[in-house]
């Protein structure tokens, strides 16, 4: 039995390593928060390759969750932990073919989408905020006009009608988590172009637990 977990197995607290600005760290943070489970928050880079950081993430990649020694990579993973564990309140639809569409648009948003928008996070953000240099605009431009807006006509099109009245879940925050990116990189959604996911993103940002999220990465953004 896990320390941190009482006798019905619920987790009480634990170590998340990662960074903020990952919008995989920021989906596990929402799945934290929503749930009411005490972490802390280690900094860890992407790409990390001590030995120490491989033997909790074969793949070098963050988030990772930790309760004394117990570790456990991968924020898919993590977050259907969490919802197992901690059933109560639920991110995971109980009927199900809901769950299959939420669980859908987890793994569309774990890979189009953030291929299609992190180069962009990369070069605004990351290159011109964190490493001081200049961004590569032919990259931004491509992902801009070309890249990006068939994945937005998709998300429109097949993700928005389905989540209709749908209460916070991990398809919404799945999906939120890299727009969130998108935003701290200046993008702006045409909301004529793309109404509905105008929509669906506006009501997202309301919601407290991924306002606060939202408003402590402003926050310690440098300038």
């Amino acid at each position: 039995m896990i320390e941190n977990q009482d006798g019905a197995g619920m987790i009480r607290k634990g170590t998340l390593h990662g960074v903020s600005l990952s919008p995989f760290v920021r989906k596990v943070r929402v799945a934290l928060a929503h749930k009411s489970i005490d972490y802390e928050l280690v900094n860890v880079m992407p790409g990390a390759m001590d030995p120490e950081f491989l033997a909790k993430s074969p793949l070098a990649k963050v988030p990772v969750w930790e309760e004394n020694g117990w570790t456990l990579p991968d924020s898919t993973v993590i977050c259907a932990y969490f919802e197992h564990a901690n059933p109560e309140p639920a991110l995971y639809p109980s009927d199900p073919r809901e769950l299959a569409r939420a669980l859908f648009w987890e793994e569309y948003a774990d890979t189009r989408l953030v291929d299609a928008s992190s180069p962009i996070f990369f070069q605004r953000v990351v290159h011109e905020k964190f490493f001081k240099q200049p961004a590569d605009e032919e990259v931004v431009r491509r992902h801009l006009d070309e890249v990006l807006p068939p994945v937005l006509d998709q998300l429109e099109k097949l993700f928005v009608p389905t989540m209709k009245n749908a209460p916070l879940d991990i398809a919404t925050v799945s999906v939120w988590v890299q727009f969130v990116n998108l935003e701290h990189a200046g993008f702006e959604l045409d909301a004529k172009s793309w109404p509905g996911l105008a929509a669906f993103l506006e009501a997202a940002n309301e919601h407290d637990v991924l306002r606060t999220l939202v408003e402590e990465e402003r926050a310690a953004m440098p300038a």
